[in-house]
């Protein structure tokens, strides 16, 4: 009994310094949205301007809502046993994230791409889950790479590949650097401490990648620095459907 008690204070002490994140890094797009308003109160304000200022102001609240129902998923993890578990193809799910991505990829210069390597077997896995982790990575990410380094063009490759363990690897990779397996769980540790748990990745970034990490723990596994096709990334590993129906 004391054991779930502490299980479950860990719990919401983890979840309640994630939200100290998130609202930090809401807040982003918030003022972003401001901004822009205000911009186009000028009575000078020219019309194509305007449709541009718009356009990533709906970017922006986009961007939000994806984070925010991201988080909400995660809430609901306590209950991922739950959950409807079935067969899906990686491919598929990396395709409508993509999908989802490729409005806000186009605002940043991002040249988006899905590579899947190989025929790979469908995995197990809760698929809005698996989904909202992905669209999470792959929103900061692009707005990580961008921040960071000023080019005429980026890169970010949704891709999978099956491992040397028979398992699935898929994730988001891009040129984003700093990011590593001892920086991602530091970060854990910083959460709701320290204004930036991931000082490698600009502001605004930060709680979306430690979002889909924790999605992805519940999944199977959290995400792992990897490199795909010369790029690295983080990734998850996923069983294949049949391995689990062994466990």
């Amino acid at each position: 009994m004391k054991r779930q008690l502490h299980r479950r204070s860990d719990s919401l002490a983890r979840h309640h310094a994630l939200l100290v994140a998130l609202s930090e890094d809401l807040a982003l797009p918030l003022v972003q949205i401001k901004t822009g308003l205000e911009l186009m109160q000028d009575a000078n304000f020219a019309k194509p301007l305007a449709r541009q200022q718009t356009r990533a102001m709906n970017l922006s609240v986009e961007a939000g809502f994806q984070l925010i129902e991201a988080y909400r998923l995660l809430l609901a993890s306590d209950q991922l046993v739950s959950f409807d578990f079935q067969p899906v193809s990686i491919g598929a799910v990396l395709e409508e994230v993509a999908h989802g991505l490729t409005p806000f990829a186009q605002e940043y210069s991002t040249k988006l791409e899905v590579d899947i390597q190989g025929r790979l077997t469908p995995v197990l896995v809760h698929q809005p889950s698996l989904t909202a982790a992905m669209q999470a990575l792959g929103f900061s990410l692009i707005r990580a790479q961008a921040a960071q380094s000023e080019r005429a063009e980026y890169r970010l490759i949704l891709g999978a590949h099956r491992t040397v363990d028979n398992v699935i690897a898929a994730g988001a990779f891009s040129d984003v650097q700093g990011l590593s397996d001892r920086s991602l769980r530091a970060a854990h540790s910083l959460v709701g401490q320290a204004r930036q748990p991931l000082p490698s990745v600009p502001p605004g970034t930060a709680s979306g990648i430690l979002v889909a990490d924790m999605l992805c723990a519940n999944l199977w596994q959290p995400l792992r620095s990897a490199a795909h096709k010369s790029l690295g990334g983080l990734a998850t590993t996923l069983p294949t459907s049949k391995q689990l129906q062994f466990v």
